[in-house]
């Protein structure tokens, strides 16, 4: 039987997949009727599609319930691919940033969006916080997403901001396209960017972006307690830090 589109031209029953993966992503260990529920739809069709991805290897049952499979591990060790040569050559630049400042040092890309984490190194001050590798964001909310935002062709940024809109992770966030536009046109002409508390209430960042001919290849974030990460220090000694690194990275991707 041919899966029906639906009313956006995709197809349905594809849709309804990938709810239920991104469901037991959100909420891992799931049941069946749990995970039914939040998807809204019928015990009987949740049963359909697991008995499909488990079949697929994409989702494993447990005594506790259902569980991503690591088949998603291996794809996305794939993913990664595309970004392999700004990995490669960003390498010794995050060592060295991690080593000077011995914060979080975030290399992140824009996809469909959205920020993603495809680096994170910490050093032995760095505090864990809800960021991991293929972690995505708001792209607004991180001092490396509007760094790269601020590269981005004004229609681009539009079309972002039409699709995700400007959710508020705390407070501090940014709400208007105003708002963030001025502070898009501060970034280029400073070459850094700043998050204070705008994605975590007690998270500062500092961000710059990776251009080469014009293309964007993402943004490296220097990442700390707001308690620690103030003054000049904040808004002085890791923008100059990260911007050597910056360019050090920009100039391996002229020349790799």
């Amino acid at each position: 039987m041919v899966s029906e589109p639906d009313n956006d031209g995709g197809i349905k029953s594809a849709g309804t997949s990938f709810g239920i993966i991104e469901t037991i992503y959100q909420n891992q260990p799931i049941s069946l009727t749990e995970l039914a529920a939040e998807v809204d739809i019928a015990n009987s069709t949740a049963y359909e599609h697991i008995s499909t991805l488990l079949d697929s290897g994409y989702i494993v049952k447990r005594a506790d319930g259902y569980y991503l499979s690591l088949k998603f591990l291996d794809r996305g060790t794939k993913a990664k691919e595309y970004y392999q040569e700004l990995l490669d050559v960003s390498e010794p630049a995050l060592e060295q940033l991690v080593d000077e400042t011995d914060e979080a040092v975030n290399l992140v890309v824009e996809e469909h969006g959205q920020a993603v984490y495809i680096d994170r190194r910490t050093g032995e001050r760095g505090v864990p916080t809800n960021s991991w590798v293929g972690k995505r964001k708001p792209l607004h909310t991180l001092s490396a997403g509007k760094a790269i935002l601020s590269q981005l062709p004004e229609e681009r940024v539009d079309e972002i901001l039409d699709a995700r809109g400007l959710s508020v992770s705390t407070e501090r966030a940014i709400t208007t396209r105003e708002e963030l536009y001025d502070e898009l046109e501060e970034i280029r002409q400073n070459g850094v960017s700043f998050n204070d508390r705008e994605s975590h209430s007690q998270i500062r960042a500092v961000g710059a972006p990776i251009v080469v001919d014009d293309r964007v290849y993402g943004a490296v974030s220097v990442a700390g307690p707001a308690m620690r990460l103030t003054g000049e220090y904040f808004r002085q000694e890791i923008a100059d830090l990260l911007q050597g690194a910056v360019n050090e990275i920009e100039l391996k991707l002229t020349y790799h």
